[in-house]
């Protein structure tokens, strides 16, 4: 009868263990999933505040253009924009660019890279004192970022225009 009692405890001992080490997997793969939800989450906030930087431009405040846009990147693109100046026929033209982002979807992610593609509407305005004339162009631009994960942020490191078409507005 004891020989039986034995095998009991050791078949009860062994339902424990897999028991406990179902819990611990479970509690494992819910933090992995917090993780990466909150990893999805700071992506498509980067990807965001770039292509707005990005498609935000006022003519009475160049330097500020390229210091913005500087502080979201990373690597070749950063360095690039570092040494890039901004048109002077910015200033005379009186150049402005407002941009909305309409949506934004994480396509790929890793621990330390991912891809975003972000849809934004631009109002492109601009005018010329000389002439006269100010123009408006509103147009609905498909973007992609590469980011990477740089200092504990996610920083662009390649952006890529996929599609811009025009959108109708009320006064075209």
């Amino acid at each position: 009868m004891t020989g039986g009692r034995a095998a009991g405890y050791a078949l009860l001992g062994c339902g424990a263990l897999l028991l406990v080490l179902a819990v611990v997997s479970g509690w494992s793969g819910a933090q992995r999933i917090g993780s990466r939800e909150h990893d999805t989450r700071a992506v498509g906030a980067a990807a965001t505040a770039f292509v707005t930087a990005y498609g935000s431009f006022d003519h009475r405040d160049p330097d500020a253009y390229t210091t913005r846009l500087v502080a979201l990147t990373a690597g070749p693109l950063r360095d690039a924009l570092a040494r890039a100046a901004v048109d002077p026929d910015a200033g005379r033209l009186q150049r402005g660019i407002a941009t909305d982002v309409e949506s934004v979807s994480v396509t790929a992610l890793s621990a330390t890279a991912a891809t975003a593609s972000v849809t934004a509407v631009q109002s492109r305005r601009w005018s010329d004192p000389a002439l006269g004339t100010a123009q408006q162009h509103v147009i609905r631009q498909r973007v992609t970022c590469r980011l990477v994960q740089e200092g504990g942020r996610w920083l662009v490191l390649e952006l890529r225009v996929q599609s811009e078409e025009p959108v109708r507005t009320a006064s075209n």
